[in-house]
């Protein structure tokens, strides 16, 4: 039985809809500033597809840092964070790794212990609902630079 995957990976999909139209929507001559260094959307839309890139990794100590930019989200130097369209492709490239992880497990699978996530005793569906409460709080961040540029927020669904 899949019904709790299809449940998890709908809540994914929405999330990957709204992160997407809140990235589309930064205006290009604002995408790599900010009101701060941490508020920089490219910065935070790059964190927050690499780190659900990173979690839902099946092997988390193989994971590449970087390894698709060959830069740090964290980097000083905003002009050599990825543009929108390079963004945009991995958060799509992202978003099919997740849904096919999530279509490969069965609901036990969700419910089983995740022996390499954070603390003894965790389940994958722990590890999946971390990532997209990650998410969200990084959509949140993005809406929120839309709201005080005066551009339009994607919709709540």
């Amino acid at each position: 039985m899949k019904h709790l995957a299809r449940i998890v990976a709908w809540q994914y999909e929405e999330a990957w809809s709204m992160l997407g139209e809140a990235i589309a929507a930064v205006e290009e001559p604002g995408w790599r500033s900010g009101d701060s260094a941490y508020a920089v959307p490219a910065r935070l839309a790059y964190h927050a597809i690499e780190t659900a890139d990173y979690y839902m990794h099946p092997d988390l100590a193989g994971f590449e840092w970087a390894g698709r930019f060959g830069v740090d989200w964290k980097v000083e130097d905003f002009r050599a964070l990825p543009g929108k369209d390079d963004i945009l492709e991995y958060l799509d490239a992202v978003r099919t790794k997740v849904e096919q992880l999530l279509e490969a497990r069965s609901d036990m699978g969700l419910l089983a212990p995740d022996e390499v996530f954070h603390q003894e005793g965790m389940t994958h569906l722990d590890r999946a609902l971390y990532v997209l409460r990650h998410t969200h709080q990084h959509l949140g961040e993005l809406c929120s630079i839309l709201r005080s540029r005066s551009i339009p927020r994607p919709g709540w669904r």
